[in-house]
């Protein structure tokens, strides 16, 4: 019997869906290996619930951008504590979101922490959550870009994002990152229904895990090393997906 690897897409507080696709990919807790892309937290209806499963399992994860918001919060909230008239340079939570950031425990938070940008799993694929810039290797990576990236300009710098067709300059990271690594990836919903898949040279995948479960669509998995996906649909629309 050997040890998959299970790699889980964007689950934004959707648990019983991620109950769901454990299930069904049969989990062997403390024989597979559970990785998560990051963004377990905010928009779904158990957010705290999903981190709090993920350590349970002993899962690893790399570092979302919603999991980096909430640690931003508590340093922020830890500086105002200590200086009162401390500027705040974070932009103010909602009250759904500070209602959940809460319900994190320091151990939570320790926990979000320590997750790395880039977590590689073998010599063949690693994970992030956002993108990667073409110009740089895999371990030249800028923090905020691995956390957030999805489109290169011409010079493989982050760019913003139109929504839509991109205009000539831009591209989708994903489609120019020459390896040698594959890499799995969040964060950048294509579509509610599977998962993106790209060859930008022979040999090397870029696999965009993020279908918008939280927004009614599914939530997917990688199964390694047989590269197999998998996913369940999601129980609603927890939130509105920006156009």
């Amino acid at each position: 019997m050997s040890v998959r690897t299970i790699v889980v897409g964007d689950v934004h507080g959707c648990l019983e869906e991620l109950d769901e696709l454990l299930q069904l990919v049969e989990l062997r807790p403390g024989f597979d290996r559970l990785v998560f892309v990051g963004d377990l937290l905010d928009r779904g209806p158990d957010p705290v619930g999903v981190l709090r499963r993920a350590r349970e399992l002993g899962a690893a994860s790399v570092l979302g951008n919603h999991e980096d918001k909430h640690l931003r919060w508590a340093r922020h909230q830890a500086w105002c504590r200590h200086d009162p008239a401390h500027l705040n340079p974070v932009r103010p939570f909602s009250p759904q979101r500070l209602a959940e950031h809460e319900l994190l425990s320091a151990e939570d938070l320790a926990w979000i922490a320590t997750l790395p940008t880039v977590l590689r799993l073998d010599e063949e694929w690693a994970v992030v959550h956002g993108g990667l810039s073409p110009r740089r290797s895999l371990e030249a990576q800028l923090r905020e870009e691995v956390i957030r990236l999805r489109i290169v300009d011409a010079d493989g710098h982050m760019a913003a994002h139109p929504r839509g067709e991109l205009p000539p300059g831009l591209a989708r990271w994903a489609t120019c990152w020459p390896g040698p690594e594959s890499i799995i990836y969040g964060h950048h919903v294509h579509g509610l229904d599977e998962p993106r898949v790209d060859e930008p040279i022979p040999g090397v995948r870029c696999v965009g895990l993020d279908t918008g479960c939280c927004y009614g669509g599914r939530l997917s998995a990688l199964i390694l090393p047989a590269e197999e996906i998998v996913s369940v649909g999601a129980r609603a629309a927890y939130a509105r997906r920006r156009r």
